[in-house]
């Protein structure tokens, strides 16, 4: 027969075991982009020298912030530092609609999980970088559309997360990175 197990670390009865949860050393990418996402403060895109040239501009969180507040947010930019400026072609916008579109959808036969439901209604019925009217007019109202959208995907894909990726679908894993590379990995353009 087994003798009774005790609280006491002293004593010498067995020790209850306590669950511990096991993290891996190394983060996963998904993990990584997660992680820096969730740090984002604000996104600021302003007009380059070029047509269809914008610089990104992503800047670190304070403890006081969330995106929830963006907009009073927005007014006291000026006094921060952004971590992350890149510059994008109106194209890579596109590009990067057209990727998180085919991700979301793609990722369910029926009916889609809330982070793909929100991405496909944020790329079909939100901002539109590509639209024919904004491209006519261009300028402010073009800035104004891609700001809108870049800064509603980084709102759905931190919001609509789940914690781990089991049991959820390939959009869970791979929308957080695509929006990871394009707002912190660089690509090169031709000047």
């Amino acid at each position: 027969m087994l003798p009774p197990l005790s609280d006491n670390l002293g004593s010498k009865k067995l020790q209850l075991l306590m669950p511990v949860v096991v993290v891996p050393s190394a983060l996963s990418a998904w993990q990584s982009a997660m992680l820096e996402l969730k740090k984002v403060n604000a996104i600021q895109v302003r007009c380059a020298g070029k047509k269809d040239m914008f610089v990104v501009e992503v800047f670190p969180a304070r403890s006081d912030s969330t995106l929830a507040n963006y907009e009073a947010i927005a007014n006291s930019l000026q006094l921060q530092r952004p971590t992350v400026r890149i510059e994008r072609t109106l194209l890579e916008f596109v590009q990067l609609r057209d990727r998180i579109y085919e991700i979301a959808h793609e990722a369910h036969r029926g009916k889609p999980c809330d982070l793909c439901a929100d991405c496909l209604e944020l790329i079909v019925f939100g901002a539109n970088p590509d639209g024919f009217i904004v491209g006519l007019l261009g300028g402010k109202r073009l800035k104004r559309s891609v700001m809108k959208f870049i800064v509603g995907l980084l709102r759905v894909t931190v919001h609509r997360i789940c914690t781990s990726t089991r049991g959820c679908c390939s959009g869970h894993t791979l929308i957080p990175q695509a929006v990871h590379a394009f707002l912190f990995i660089s690509t090169n353009h031709d000047v």
